[in-house]
């Protein structure tokens, strides 16, 4: 999702609900937060429908969709002088990595981090699109993310030519989508939407809208596979 200077709300997932809301008729009220408060209200039942990566205290509050799994990545500037070996380079505290604050794709992804931070080579910040000016400027070498996550920032600051993606293969694959919340919603509601997001995900409608959205796509989001629905 994309949100301008006036706070509205806009890209791929919005397209999609708005498919969602053509064929039932729900209305989906968009609440501008940081990303780390929005996990933190939803896990506290303050929210009803958030688009997350899949973990097991997400699971114990919620309903899970599926909608992209792709293992994590190291993303980092071609021209870094340790491109050549970049698993290496990371381990060995030679690159300078910048993380959205908030996301959890795991323990192997938090046990990075923490090594990361002990080398004094992690810096969290609010969203993508700062990761992605920082690199543009050279004031950080390289993020770990799925790189479906960090697609619009890339074509944003128009860095396509400029990075290369890198599988980890020590984290396991993510599954991204949707959580639907089993304290805020009610049940009837709960089962009614989640069988209408599985029905329009089995259509392809959010591999098209993205695929329409990110035009940018190329060897950085060859990992992407988009699912059909619910996987648990």
């Amino acid at each position: 999702m994309e949100i301008d200077e006036s706070d509205r709300v806009s890209g791929v997932v919005p397209d999609f609900l708005a498919e969602i809301s053509k064929t039932t008729g729900c209305q989906f009220v968009y609440e501008v937060m940081p990303r780390i408060r929005a996990l933190r209200m939803f896990e506290a039942g303050k929210i009803d429908i958030i688009a997350a990566s899949k973990i097991d205290k997400r699971d114990a509050v919620a309903d899970y969709i599926n909608v992209i799994s792709e293992q994590p990545s190291l993303i980092l500037l071609k021209d870094h002088p340790d491109a050549a070996t970049p698993l290496d380079a990371l381990m060995q505290g030679k690159l300078q990595v910048n993380v959205v604050r908030g996301f959890d794709i795991g323990p192997e992804y938090r046990a990075l981090l923490a090594q990361l931070k002990q080398k004094n080579k992690l810096e969290d910040v609010l969203d993508t699109d700062i990761i992605a000016r920082k690199m543009l400027e050279k004031r950080c070498d390289a993020t770990v993310v799925g790189a479906s996550t960090f697609a619009k920032s890339v074509e944003r600051f128009h860095l396509e030519s400029k990075l290369q993606a890198v599988p980890i293969e020590t984290i396991p694959v993510i599954n991204s989508g949707f959580y639907l919340s089993k304290t805020s919603m009610q049940e009837k509601d709960r089962f009614f939407l989640s069988a209408e997001l599985n029905a329009k995900l089995k259509t392809g409608k959010f591999k098209e809208i993205f695929m329409k959205r990110v035009k940018g796509m190329n060897d950085l989001y060859h990992a992407v596979v988009f699912e059909n629905g619910t996987k648990n």
